[in-house]
């Protein structure tokens, strides 16, 4: 569904619910609102209804959204909270497997060898695609091993 035009209409009032509504909580958002104003969550009777909304509407969406804000909040703390549980049980299960091991090893050799492959042959011998392809898959394989080992940082700053 296309929210940009109420993106605006409520982008003053309600900030979060406003820039929520283009991403992927967007369903959410729109559902909090047509509660609010009593019509479908569809673009159309969302922006309809905010142009006719009273003066307890308006006031109702801004409750709508500090709810909004604290029910994000709740999820993104669940989502960290699942994240590292997961991350803590296939360390666990893997402490005493050999086989994680072995996978990453060799994969930390292969991007090394061929690292070091590339680097001794010539310029010329070598096709700068299939170099950077390789070098990107192999470099994303040994980042995971690396994380999965050693931890990982939690983006965003937290």
């Amino acid at each position: 569904m296309k929210f940009e035009n109420i993106k605006g209409l409520i982008g003053d009032l309600a900030p979060t619910l406003g820039a929520a509504l283009g991403g992927p909580v967007g369903g959410a958002a729109a559902t909090m609102l047509a509660d609010v104003l009593g019509c479908d969550p569809t673009p159309q009777k969302i922006e309809k209804a905010l142009q006719q909304a009273t003066p307890e509407q308006l006031t109702e969406i801004k409750k709508a959204e500090l709810d909004f804000e604290v029910r994000m909040a709740e999820i993104d703390l669940d989502v960290f909270a699942l994240e590292t549980k997961d991350t803590q049980h296939a360390r666990e299960a893997f402490s005493e497997d050999w086989t994680a091991r072995a996978i990453a090893l060799l994969s930390i050799l292969l991007f090394g060898g061929y690292v070091l492959l590339v680097t001794l042959q010539p310029a010329d011998d070598n096709d700068l695609n299939v170099v950077n392809l390789v070098l990107g898959y192999l470099g994303g394989i040994v980042s995971s091993v690396v994380s999965f080992y050693f931890g990982a940082s939690k983006s965003g700053g937290k």
